[in-house]
């Protein structure tokens, strides 16, 4: 059965999955889905987590752990009994053990083989980037910038926002 995180985000069993995205799309992807409470779900976050705080105290069933380095979530990888992972990248874990992220990449795809596996970050990096090489799939969604010349336009409209005053020579 697909796990629909989002309309342009929907997860096949046993996949390894990776998603860029903004936080708050990830969040809300998590918080507006109870029916994800159906599988036996592990969030694991690196040494700080954007997600976890965001979420709502109706999420029940998801279990978390932290790991601090590369090796730990190698660990926690190899001692997986659920059937949904959501693990939050942090480029922080591959500082001292660059040699890891490849092992990480194909520890994922392993786990992919008995569960669902979304690997999610934020922003795209080189480390997530050598991951995704391995992924079944990958989706990025990005907040489209406001254009050059609908700058003014689009300023005006948001209230409390910082301007820059024009100089003038």
């Amino acid at each position: 059965m697909e796990i629909e995180l989002c309309p342009a985000v929907s997860l096949l069993p046993e996949t390894f999955n990776v998603l860029v995205a903004p936080v708050e799309l990830m969040a809300e992807a998590i918080n507006s889905h109870p029916e994800l409470q159906r599988y036996k779900i592990l969030f694991i976050s690196g040494n700080y987590s954007r997600i976890l705080s965001r979420l709502d105290r109706n999420i029940t069933e998801l279990d978390v752990r932290r790991a601090f380095t590369s090796f730990q979530l190698m660990t926690i990888l190899e001692e997986n009994h659920h059937s949904f992972l959501i693990v939050e990248h942090d480029p922080l874990l591959y500082e001292d053990s660059q040699e890891m992220v490849g092992y990480l990449a194909q520890a994922l795809k392993q786990t992919a083989r008995e569960a669902t596996v979304l690997l999610y970050a934020p922003a795209l990096d080189p480390h997530l980037q050598e991951m995704a090489e391995l992924a079944d799939r990958v989706f990025c969604i990005y907040n489209e910038p406001v254009a050059a010349k609908g700058r003014g336009k689009a300023e005006a409209r948001m209230a409390g926002e910082q301007r820059t005053l024009e100089a003038y020579s």
